[in-house]
Protein backbone atom coordinates (compact mmCIF):
# COMPACT_ATOMS: atom_id res chain seq x y z
CA UNK A 1 0.00 0.00 0.00
CA UNK A 2 2.76 2.46 0.89
CA UNK A 3 4.51 1.68 -2.42
CA UNK A 4 1.36 2.54 -4.38
CA UNK A 5 1.10 5.89 -2.59
CA UNK A 6 4.81 6.63 -3.11
CA UNK A 7 4.57 5.85 -6.82
CA UNK A 8 1.44 7.98 -7.29
CA UNK A 9 2.92 10.90 -5.34
CA UNK A 10 6.21 10.76 -7.29
CA UNK A 11 4.20 10.81 -10.53
CA UNK A 12 2.20 13.82 -9.33
CA UNK A 13 5.18 15.92 -8.21
CA UNK A 14 6.23 18.92 -10.28
CA UNK A 15 9.83 19.36 -11.48
CA UNK A 16 12.10 20.94 -8.82
CA UNK A 17 9.86 19.70 -5.99
CA UNK A 18 11.53 18.19 -2.92
CA UNK A 19 8.25 17.00 -1.45
CA UNK A 20 4.64 16.59 -2.41
CA UNK A 21 1.54 16.90 -0.24
CA UNK A 22 -1.87 15.37 -0.88
CA UNK A 23 -5.03 15.93 1.13
CA UNK A 24 -8.51 14.50 1.05
CA UNK A 25 -11.08 16.45 3.05
CA UNK A 26 -14.71 15.53 3.60
CA UNK A 27 -16.64 18.75 4.18
CA UNK A 28 -20.20 20.03 4.12
CA UNK A 29 -20.65 22.87 1.62
CA UNK A 30 -24.07 24.51 1.49
CA UNK A 31 -25.58 21.48 3.23
CA UNK A 32 -24.05 19.04 0.73
CA UNK A 33 -21.37 16.48 1.66
CA UNK A 34 -18.36 17.16 -0.57
CA UNK A 35 -14.96 15.56 -0.97
CA UNK A 36 -12.12 17.98 -1.67
CA UNK A 37 -8.69 16.90 -2.93
CA UNK A 38 -5.59 19.11 -2.64
CA UNK A 39 -2.19 18.49 -4.25
CA UNK A 40 0.88 20.65 -3.58
CA UNK A 41 4.44 20.26 -4.79
CA UNK A 42 6.83 21.94 -2.37
CA UNK A 43 10.19 23.61 -3.09
CA UNK A 44 13.36 23.27 -1.02
CA UNK A 45 12.40 26.60 0.59
CA UNK A 46 9.13 25.06 1.81
CA UNK A 47 6.97 27.05 -0.60
CA UNK A 48 4.24 25.63 -2.82
CA UNK A 49 5.27 25.51 -6.48
CA UNK A 50 2.69 26.99 -8.83
CA UNK A 51 0.91 24.32 -10.84
CA UNK A 52 -0.09 25.39 -14.33
CA UNK A 53 -0.68 21.96 -15.83
CA UNK A 54 -3.65 21.73 -18.15
CA UNK A 55 -6.77 19.92 -16.98
CA UNK A 56 -6.05 16.60 -18.72
CA UNK A 57 -2.55 16.32 -17.29
CA UNK A 58 -3.67 17.35 -13.81
CA UNK A 59 -6.50 14.83 -13.93
CA UNK A 60 -4.01 12.13 -14.98
CA UNK A 61 -1.91 12.71 -11.87
CA UNK A 62 -4.84 13.21 -9.49
CA UNK A 63 -6.89 10.15 -10.50
CA UNK A 64 -4.51 7.54 -8.99
CA UNK A 65 -4.34 9.53 -5.73
CA UNK A 66 -8.11 9.92 -5.55
CA UNK A 67 -8.60 6.21 -6.21
CA UNK A 68 -6.16 5.21 -3.48
CA UNK A 69 -7.84 7.51 -0.96
CA UNK A 70 -11.33 6.38 -1.95
CA UNK A 71 -10.51 2.65 -2.09
CA UNK A 72 -9.35 2.61 1.50
CA UNK A 73 -11.93 5.07 2.84
CA UNK A 74 -9.28 7.55 3.95
CA UNK A 75 -11.36 10.50 5.07
CA UNK A 76 -9.62 13.72 6.06
CA UNK A 77 -6.26 12.36 4.96
CA UNK A 78 -3.11 14.51 4.83
CA UNK A 79 0.02 12.93 3.34
CA UNK A 80 3.50 14.27 2.79
CA UNK A 81 6.04 12.44 0.66
CA UNK A 82 9.70 13.48 0.74
CA UNK A 83 11.00 12.89 -2.77
CA UNK A 84 14.64 12.87 -1.65
CA UNK A 85 14.39 10.39 1.22
CA UNK A 86 11.30 8.47 0.10
CA UNK A 87 9.71 9.02 3.53
CA UNK A 88 5.89 9.06 3.59
CA UNK A 89 4.03 10.54 6.55
CA UNK A 90 0.34 10.70 7.40
CA UNK A 91 -0.84 7.35 6.05
CA UNK A 92 -2.90 5.47 8.67
CA UNK A 93 -1.35 2.09 9.40
CA UNK A 94 1.93 2.89 7.59
CA UNK A 95 3.91 3.00 10.79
Amino acid sequence: MTDAWAQALRFAALPDAVSVEFERQDVIENGTPTTRYILRSMSAAGQAIGDDRDYDLLKAVMTPLEKLADAHNHNNLKLKYDLESGHLTGLPGAG
